[in-house]
């Protein structure tokens, strides 16, 4: 709300994003995606033409300094859409991918609120791959597909509720994800990203000039056990 980024917490990722693959889709995270003249958080994702085949992605991730455990994150957010404004009309659109999610070294610990632009659904997982040095299979994860038409269209609150034993996730206070394999157990950042992708599967075929806007008014943890206020 300060109508700036609070570096004392937050640090803006410059990086590669996923899914991006030779040929179809360059994608990068780059700090000219982040507008904070709102008085919030938000993501844009711009896709140009690269060359023969291929698309270039720009988005935008911001990651928290500190890691956080077992405990209550809540997201205020309004997912990927074609709006300019934060409460104006949009609408989902195939080739970008809106989440907020916690993660540590190479998915040992690994939580996703990830909103599939194409699908117009979010997709809840979570990792635990005991052999970081490795990529983590389908064999590590717990995942639940929930479609829901109004979650590009306005704000809502993601509770996500992390215990050594569970991991349950809420939209507006109702339970939409309840899973109890594949927990993760150690600490992990907290990220805010948007991206593009180009592909016939996850997130879906490019929107070349269209641009599409993730919004995020808060982000609050509580740790599990913590005092009751």
């Amino acid at each position: 709300s300060a109508g700036k980024l609070d570096t004392s917490k937050w640090k803006v990722a410059t990086y590669k994003s996923p899914d991006s693959k030779p040929g179809l889709n360059s994608g990068i995270y780059v700090p000219e995606s982040l507008d904070f003249s709102r008085g919030m958080l938000c993501i844009r994702v711009t896709q140009q033409k690269g060359g023969p085949d291929n698309i270039q992605s720009y988005g935008g991730a911001i990651i928290s300094k500190e890691r956080f455990g077992f405990g209550t994150y809540e997201f205020v957010m309004r997912m990927s859409s074609t709006s300019a404004t934060p409460d104006g009309f949009g609408t989902a659109k195939s080739g970008a991918i809106s989440s907020g999610f916690v993660f540590y070294n190479n998915s040992e610990s690994e939580i996703d609120l990830e909103f599939l632009g194409n699908e117009n659904s979010i997709w809840i997982t979570n990792w635990q791959n005991a052999n970081p040095k490795n990529d983590p299979s389908d064999e590590v994860k717990q995942t639940d597909k929930i479609s829901n038409q109004v979650l590009a269209a306005e704000f809502h609150k993601y509770t996500l509720v992390w215990t050594p034993t569970s991991v349950k996730v809420y939209i507006d206070g109702t339970l939409v994800a309840s899973h109890n394999e594949h927990i993760p157990q150690s600490p992990a950042y907290i990220i805010l990203q948007h991206r593009g992708t180009n592909s016939n599967e996850w997130g879906g075929m490019a929107a070349v000039g269209v641009t599409r806007y993730m919004y995020v008014k808060s982000v609050n943890f509580t740790p599990l056990n913590a005092p009751s206020r």
